[in-house]
């Protein structure tokens, strides 16, 4: 298979790697790459888990998962998300980016055209790209000053060849998360067009502003519309167990189940049955974090605001702050490779998330708060040798 020049590898596990390495050789770094939460994945969960594999949940479940499982998500979807589905329409797949892969096989043919908003996500791209290399992307920059999006820009560039819109939020890299005035712009969009959304929501949970989350697809006028992706990853740190899921139309849900049965058969059967277990934990547990992750913003705000090479706009969500670097006069992965050598602290280039955001980095705030300041710090003390 020949693949597309924009499939490129991650760089965001590219310098996480790198930390990963002189750490490992004996060199303290500080890594603020990974968006990987350090709290433990909630023991019920891991038990439930357990004590799946004890009962002989070991062997293929439905292609779509198991369906005391989906009857959850649907609930969950139903009560905190306004979005009225049913089991049938639900997938259960190994990890959120195998659903949103999985859902552009599904729905894209050659000379489609996608909207997609960056800086984003580093795999959107090249998602797409796989799925479907004769696609056309039209990536779109946010607002610089706020990261908020320009909706006339989009008007401009959406036709009646454009099969998708990406949406992601709270947004990796920037923590901007979408109004109600930005759903009032995507569903007249969406009604006059009558193309697709695709709504990447799995830091919902990560929210520690005045804002709240809110899923399009909780618009009834365009609920069949939209095709909505959430995990279990970050909000219950469970990166490495693989489980997400997908909502959809019937239509988009029959060849997405399809894909499934040739792809992969079914998600582990064991981590779906622990899985549900996630369901009976309250709001408390990401009161707790998300209070953490308001510390850790108003911390960097603090002290990257007075007049230095880097400059912030405070997150709102997710485990993300996107800093612009350009008075440094460095591009994104020089900053990254002289910060990580100079201070020993790992960010992620901005370059990874669109070609035009090389004069932005990406710092994760998943690690533990005394380590982060540090981190912070080290940025701020770099910063200020840094000579223009």
């Amino acid at each position: 298979m020949k693949l597309s020049p924009e499939v490129t590898d991650s760089l965001t596990l590219k310098f996480a790697q790198l930390a990963r390495e002189k750490n490992q050789a004996g060199e303290r770094i500080i890594s603020l790459g990974l968006g990987e939460p350090r709290f433990l994945t909630p023991e019920s969960i891991v038990e439930a888990t357990i004590e799946a594999l004890k009962e002989g949940y070991t062997r293929y479940s439905h292609p779509k998962g198991l369906f005391e499982l989906r009857q959850l998500i649907a609930k969950k979807l139903s009560s905190e998300n306004a979005i009225e589905t049913i089991p049938e329409n639900i997938i259960v797949t190994p990890g959120a980016k195998q659903a949103s892969m999985i859902a552009l096989m599904a729905i894209l043919e050659p000379h489609d055209e996608v909207i997609n908003f960056t800086p984003c996500f580093v795999s959107y791209v090249p998602q797409v790209k796989i799925a479907e290399p004769n696609s056309k992307i039209y990536n779109i920059d946010v607002n610089r000053d706020d990261f908020s999006i320009d909706w006339d820009r989009v008007r401009e560039k959406v036709n009646s060849k454009t099969k998708v819109i990406i949406l992601n939020s709270p947004n990796n890299p920037t923590g901007k998360m979408l109004t109600h005035e930005d759903m009032l712009q995507l569903v007249s969009i969406i009604h006059k067009y009558k193309c697709l959304v695709l709504s990447d929501e799995i830091y919902e949970k990560l929210v520690f502003s005045n804002f709240k989350h809110i899923s399009p697809g909780s618009y009834k006028e365009i609920q069949d519309r939209v095709i909505t992706v959430n995990g279990f990853s970050k909000s219950f740190s469970m990166t490495g167990w693989r489980i997400g899921y997908v909502n959809a139309n019937a239509e988009i849900i029959k060849n997405m189940d399809k894909l499934q049965q040739h792809l992969n058969t079914n998600t582990a059967t064991f981590i779906q049955k622990g899985v549900c277990e996630a369901f009976k934990i309250g709001d408390e547990f990401w009161d707790q974090h998300n209070s953490d992750l308001n510390k850790k913003a108003l911390y960097i705000e603090k002290t990257l605001s007075e007049k230095l090479n880097v400059k912030i706009v405070s997150p709102e969500g997710g485990l993300f702050a996107f800093l612009n670097i350009r008075a440094s006069g460095f591009n994104s992965d020089t900053f990254a490779t002289k910060l990580l050598e100079a201070k020993s602290v790992a960010v992620t280039p901005g370059i990874a998330f669109g070609a035009d955001w090389d004069d932005h980095v990406r710092v994760s705030m998943a690690v533990d708060y005394d380590e982060f300041k540090e981190g912070i710090d080290l940025i701020r003390e770099f910063s200020k040798e840094i000579q223009v």
